[in-house]
């Protein structure tokens, strides 16, 4: 068993590669090449040792021979699959054998290289292999983190924004009392109404959604409050409102800025007394509802232009809620992108740092609707396993505020100088990174990485 070739660098970031061939002189190649560019290396004989490895470490990356006694390449490919999952693999072929590497490829290797092949392609092959590894072991551990995020009802989110608010939901509901939330347009109001009554004493009671802005103006009142058979034109047969039907319950009223003046003092009525008589009505009912309500319009800037009764909002106003807006808590939206990739069925698809750079960017004016709306268009329209910034709509490049005002934030300016600048030497060197550097005055293991960090594929500039 060779167990070995371990460098002296072992800092966490080094990529731990495993390479696996049973020619001693291949082994020692790639050994020697990848140590140079700061990775962590483990050479083994053939496929049982590596599977021991594999099963005794973690790796970024797996270098492996195809044609080999006993295991060979794909079979210990399979293998290595089910053992190690996050672990990427390179396969190595000569010209015979390239249908085994395709095969392998359509299985879910990374990459393989024809025999032979110089250090430069070896170095760039397995350093982005290495980096599509971190980037779906992010990817694991958002979902991870996901798994236990999602204790408030739909809501997700561990920024202290969003701390904040969970602690508010939890003192809120153990009251009784009216609730007033307010935010902007597509922050989750209504998820937050709905943590609310759950962890609330009406949990096991009905929650009741009732979209002020959706009703008819002429019926807002019989909607509300119920209307007996024969009331108005039109009313066949008696039904019960939205209080009614909230019975023991919550009774959540979205849009309540939307309510018209002239209904607005029955609400108050109700809201002080508990008491609904349906119109047309003479039957008091006394339905035992808590009311949540919801506004992303000013209702103070409303009561003083006399559009809002002050008695009402400050009967509503009892326990405010505010929910944050999305650019107030924008370390979250890596954990909301996974949680809409899940939803869609699109789990495994990896949004890299410079996408999730560029979307941390952004205003979001639509709050959290306006992400997920983005990301389950990115989940139907993405065919590979990578979101790049290229897979953006025009209208997310066209609408960033820093874009509007002229200008980028200093980390997006700066690598969108430093691929086209990187992109612009590989194009006159023909992808001949050793020349590349030299040109740049760059030490070459250094724009390798730089290479992969970015995403640059070599092989688009070879041959030009």
């Amino acid at each position: 068993m060779s167990m070995a070739d371990r460098p002296g660098n072992s800092e966490d970031d080094a990529l731990r590669v495993l390479v696996v061939d049973d020619e001693e002189s291949m082994r020692h190649f790639l050994v020697r090449a990848l140590q140079r560019q700061g990775c962590e290396v483990t050479a083994a004989v053939d496929g049982p040792t590596a599977l021991e490895a594999l099963g005794s470490g973690a790796f970024d990356v797996m270098v492996t021979d195809i044609r080999m006694p006993g295991m060979d390449g794909r079979e210990l490919f399979a293998k290595a699959r089910e053992s190690s999952p996050g672990t990427r693999a390179v396969l190595m072929t000569a010209y015979g054998s390239i249908k085994d590497a395709i095969a392998a490829l359509e299985q879910g290797a990374e990459s393989y290289l024809a025999k032979p092949f110089e250090t430069d392609e070896l170095v760039a092959t397995v350093m982005k292999a290495g980096e599509k590894a971190r980037l779906l072991s992010e990817n694991r551990v958002l979902r991870e983190q996901l798994s236990g995020a999602g204790s408030f009802g739909g809501l997700v989110g561990q920024s202290s924004a969003m701390r904040k608010l969970y602690r508010t939901i939890e003192r809120v509901a153990r009251a009784d009392g009216t609730v007033l939330i307010t935010g902007e347009s597509g922050v989750g109001k209504e998820l937050v109404a709905r943590a609310i009554h759950a962890r609330s004493g009406r949990g096991d009671g009905p929650f009741v959604a009732a979209h002020c802005g959706a009703l008819p103006q002429t019926l807002v009142e019989a909607e509300l409050f119920g209307v007996v058979e024969g009331a108005f034109t039109g009313a066949d047969r008696s039904r019960p409102g939205y209080v009614e039907r909230a019975s023991s319950g919550t009774l959540f009223l979205d849009e309540i800025a939307e309510v018209p003046i002239e209904v607005q003092p029955s609400l108050l009525r109700f809201l002080e007394s508990g008491e609904v008589t349906p119109v047309g009505g003479e039957e008091v009912l006394h339905p035992g509802v808590r009311v949540v309500a919801a506004s992303n319009r000013d209702l103070r800037l409303l009561v003083e232009e006399a559009r809002f009764r002050p008695d009402l909002f400050y009967r509503l106003d009892v326990l405010p809620v505010r929910v944050p807006p999305l650019r107030d808590r924008i370390e979250d939206i890596p954990l909301l992108v996974a949680h809409f990739m899940v939803a869609v069925g699109r789990p495994e698809l990896v949004v890299p740092p410079d996408v999730m750079a560029y979307l941390q960017g952004l205003p979001w004016e639509g709050n959290v609707r306006e992400l997920q709306n983005l990301t389950e268009r990115l989940a139907g329209t993405v065919e590979g396993d990578v979101v790049t910034l290229d897979d953006l709509p025009s209208e997310v490049h066209g609408n960033d505020a820093v874009a509007r005002a002229g200008f980028r934030p200093y980390r997006l300016a700066l690598e969108h100088f430093e691929r086209e600048y990187l992109e612009g030497l590989l194009e006159r060197t023909g992808g001949n990174v050793s020349e590349a550097a030299r040109l740049g005055g760059m030490a070459r293991p250094s724009l390798h990485a730089r290479i992969a960090a970015l995403g640059i594929d070599l092989a688009g500039f070879r041959g030009r």
